[in-house]
Parts: structure tokens; sequence; C-alpha cells
């Protein structure tokens, strides 16, 4: 009987199913299979972050409870490096646990410097995409204090910080600030520089064209589209722009100065999502002939241009978040920890300079075959530009044959239709303003992306 009945059971779960699918066109299914998918993920990291939580509690409950109310507070800056190319990013996600930020309030926790995030007035100087490193990436936040009237050495918040840290992640110094004062808030500029090899590029075309992005500017045909806020805005103001070669003194790029490196630095007042990468795409376009240095101005009129033409932005691995300024800040460095953050740095510098040296002996022994030196390839612009095979080659007659120029290309949405798709969407949801967004101390899950 037991078992009809989930025979029964069965069947009837598989017809309902059936009927559910069997009206979905395809589009629809593997829309379905996506949304699948994304929540299969979210399951898994959901899981992953609970075992982790349930570990660290059934570890807790063996030593002895921490009470923070006994300890004094203070609201201070961290500042920190970190070498992104392991990272999904800077800012803590729903579907993984492999962001900067995770192991920052991972070590926050364990170090007992917070009890946690929601109540350590926490914010971050910048976001950084997955794959992007930061010189320098601020935050701020409360923490836990020694000082009291008896104690006048503080915490070495480095030193504790470090310990558990992972290696591609470094703290580098602190400061004590007032508590109103905020990472995000009261940055007053921010620079990236962005890394590249030379190899055909024409430098005095780029630097050329890079005059043009200086001064305010609606820069929404130089990003990608973020329209959760219900009165988006493109303005950004680009203080100065600069495009050098590197003189490094290295044997590895003596004999071709396409192997030479270059850097691209951009400073302002803040930046748009995906800004500097597009900045760069279209700039080494215009370094390898195939578009005119009138393309930034073209693209800056918004009233000619105001739907963003197809292009592919630039790649993760060469941006930095290199410098972020702020007023009346005191930095405190320990020279010790500082000292192990270089061995850290070195290791890292070692083993990559062992691999780069390698290959461009590789690169030497093949390059003498060719018998027509003049005729040498060179693939300097390899995978700087998302899926553009055109940048695998370093002749501009070849590459320019099947090159369609950007301001022909077919247009993305405008802005209006995104966000007009975007507050469909939220009614559908039955979302309203009220609801909370993605912001400095919460990851929404309500956050939609046109």
């Amino acid at each position: 009987m037991f078992n009809q009945e989930i025979k029964n059971s069965k069947r009837k779960f598989k017809s309902d199913n059936d009927d559910e699918w069997s009206t979905l066109t395809r589009e629809q299914l593997i829309e379905r299979c996506k949304q699948l998918d994304k929540h299969v993920q979210q399951l898994r990291n959901t899981i992953h972050k609970t075992t982790e939580k349930e570990s660290l509690e059934k570890n807790n409950k063996k030593a002895r409870p921490f009470d923070f109310s006994k300890h004094s507070k203070r609201h201070i800056f961290l500042k920190f490096i970190y070498l992104g190319w392991d990272y999904h990013g800077f800012v803590v996600q729903e579907t993984t646990s492999q962001t900067v930020e995770d192991f920052l309030f991972e070590a926050l926790i364990k170090t007992r410097l917070i009890e946690q995030r929601a109540t350590s007035n926490y914010h971050r100087c910048g976001r950084t995409d997955r794959g992007v490193s930061a010189f320098t990436q601020v935050i701020s936040l409360t923490v836990r204090s020694k000082i009291t009237s008896e104690c006048t050495e503080e915490l070495n918040y480095v030193q504790m910080l470090n310990g558990v840290l992972p290696s591609s992640i470094r703290c580098i110094a602190w400061a004590s600030v007032p508590e109103e004062k905020s990472a995000r808030f009261d940055c007053k500029s921010r620079s990236y520089r962005y890394y590249f090899p030379k190899a055909n590029l024409d430098l005095d075309r780029m630097r050329q064209a890079s005059v043009d992005l200086i001064g305010t500017h609606d820069f929404r045909n130089f990003c990608k589209i973020d329209i959760t806020n219900e009165e988006p805005t493109f303005i950004r103001r680009i203080d100065n722009i600069t495009v050098e070669q590197l003189n490094y003194d290295n044997d590895l790029n003596s004999n071709n100065p396409g192997y030479q490196m270059c850097e691209l630095m951009v400073h302002g007042s803040g930046f748009l999502w995906h800004q500097i990468r597009c900045v760069v795409a279209i700039l080494l376009s215009i370094g390898q002939g195939k578009e005119e240095i009138s393309l930034i101005k073209a693209l800056l009129d918004i009233e000619k241009y105001p739907c963003t033409p197809n292009y592919q932005i630039a790649s993760e691995l060469p941006l930095v978040l290199f410098d972020c300024q702020f007023n009346d800040v005191n930095w405190i460095c320990d020279q010790n920890a500082l000292r192990i953050t270089i061995c850290h740095l070195q290791r890292h510098w070692s083993s990559f300079q062992i691999r780069a040296t390698l290959i461009k002996s590789m690169l030497n022994n093949l390059e003498s075959q060719i018998l027509d030196q003049q005729q040498l390839p060179i693939l300097g612009q390899l995978s700087l530009i998302e899926n553009d095979t055109n940048s695998l080659i370093g002749n501009n007659n070849n590459s320019r044959r099947n090159y369609q120029p950007i301001l022909t290309r077919p247009v993305r949405e405008s802005v209006e239709v995104k966000l007009e798709k975007f507050q469909n969407k939220k009614a559908k949801l039955g979302i309203t303003s009220e609801d909370p967004k993605d912001g400095d101390t919460k990851n929404s899950s309500t956050t939609l992306l046109i």
C-alpha cells in the first residue's frame, strides 16, 4: 500500500512537471535553466558558508567566550594591497566566497577586532572587479582597541591581520580617524594604472586621443551601464591621464622594443563600472591604427551618440587600483610587517619572472628561425581585448581588412530603455524603492542589472 502511494505521487509529480515545462519555448527553457543553475550555485555557496560558520561556532564553544563589552573601541582606516587574479572581485557576493572582502572579514572576526560586519560601521573606498588588483585599497570601520587609562600602547592591527590573511592580501598600514570619517565618502581622488606591452602601438596617437578624456564628461559610452539607481548619472571627472613606456633595465626586452612594457595612468574623483577597461580598449584600438584619434571626442558627444556601440572591453588582468587620496590621515606603518610583505611579494615575483624568462627564451629561439625579421609578427596585444581575435596579430594591414569601425557597429540599448525595463522588473517582482540595495553593508539579492 505504501509503495503504491509513492508510485502515484511520482506519477502525479511527473505529470505536473511535464505540463509546466511543455508550454515553454526554447528561449524560455534556456532562461529557466540559467536561473536554476544560478540558484544551485547560490545554494552551494550558502551550504559552504553555513558549514564554515557551524565549524567556527563549534570551535568557539571550546574556547572561552570573548566579551567585546569589556574592551574599548576606535574608528580606523586600514590600507591593503592585493593581487586580484585569483579572486572574484573585492565585494562579497552571494554565489562565491572567493572575494577579497570574504577573507578580510574572516580575518577581522578571527582576530576579534570586530564582532560582526553589521555593527562595524564599515565602508570601502572602492570596488574592484574580478581579477583586478590593488596597490592601495582603504576601508574604514570601528574595531577593538587596547587603549585604556592604564595602557597607551595600541594593538598591532597590521601584524594581527597579516597573520591570518592569505599571502596575496596584505595589510600595510592603519590610521586613527574620527568616527564620522568614511573611506568611501571622504576619498578625494583615485587613480588606476593599466600595464600593457608596447607591441606595434603608436603611443603618441594614444596620448593625443587621451587629452579629450580630461575634464568633466558624460562617460556612458565608456562603461557598463548600471541602472540600479532610480536616477543614474554618468558624469565623472578625469583630472589627468598619461601613457608612458617603462624603461626597466631588463634583458628580456633588450632585443625587441615590442616586448617593452607600458603604463596608462588615469587620475580622477571616481569612476564608473568598467570605465577604465573601456577607456583602455578604445585607446588600444587607436594606438593600433584601427580607429581615428577623434573617436574619443565622438563617443563623448552624447547627443550624437546616445547609445553605446558594441565593442569589447580590455582585460582585467593588468588593471590596478593604484592610489586613494584622503585629507588629514596619518598612516602608521609597521616596518617589520613591511619587510614580511616584501618577502611575500618577492616570492610571487620570482615565480612569475621565472615563467616569463622561460617563455621569452622560447620566443627568442623561435624568432631566430624567421628568415624575414622585418615581417616578424608581434603578439603584444595577446588577450588584452576580450574575444578580439584581431588583437593576436601585430600587422595593422592584415587586421584592418576585417575590422569594423566602432562608430559603424550596432548599438546597445539606451539608458532610458534599460531604466524602463529595470522598473518593469521591479514592479513585476514587487520590489519598492525602500527595499535594500547592494550597499556597503549588505549584498542584496534584489539587485537587478540590465
